[in-house]
């Protein structure tokens, strides 16, 4: 799905509200998480699915948050990551990274699927990066008056 059809399906609209305290929370919120992992880095090994989700969950708080600075709102996380892709093209996002991150964590959710060590490590450093742009794009926008 792209952003047009979240628009023309209802899935993805502009509210008119912006809700800065629902942004910073979410922040927080996220920051928190991220403090959590990072103090049970040495448990990835042997959780990796739960190390893999926790970070996409961080990740989509982030941009709920940003969504809420902007006055829209999502139905569900395809459109979520399609108004980031179209509306924020100065971050730079991979678009087939965070299509097949949020496939893997429909599959870890809905199916029950373990993910290996491996493919922990070989998605951490972009999770990290993707959640620090993010953030850094978020505390900006907060810091605007």
């Amino acid at each position: 799905m792209n952003f047009d059809e979240c628009i023309a399906r209802k899935l993805l609209s502009n509210t008119g509200e912006i809700d800065r305290d629902k942004a910073r929370e979410l922040l927080l919120l996220a920051e928190h998480k991220e403090a959590f992992w990072e103090k049970v880095q040495k448990e990835s090994a042997q959780f990796p699915t739960l190390f893999l989700e926790g970070h996409y969950e961080i990740i989509k708080e982030l941009v709920v948050a940003i969504l809420s600075l902007e006055g829209w709102r999502s139905e569900n996380h395809d459109c979520l990551f399609q108004y980031l892709l179209e509306k924020k093209k100065d971050l730079d996002l991979d678009r087939e990274y965070l299509s097949e991150l949020r496939k893997l964590r429909n599959r870890i959710d809905y199916n029950g699927t373990k993910i290996s060590a491996d493919l922990w490590i070989t998605n951490e450093l972009h999770l990290k990066l993707l959640i620090k742009a993010l953030k850094s794009y978020l505390k900006q926008k907060l810091s605007e008056k």
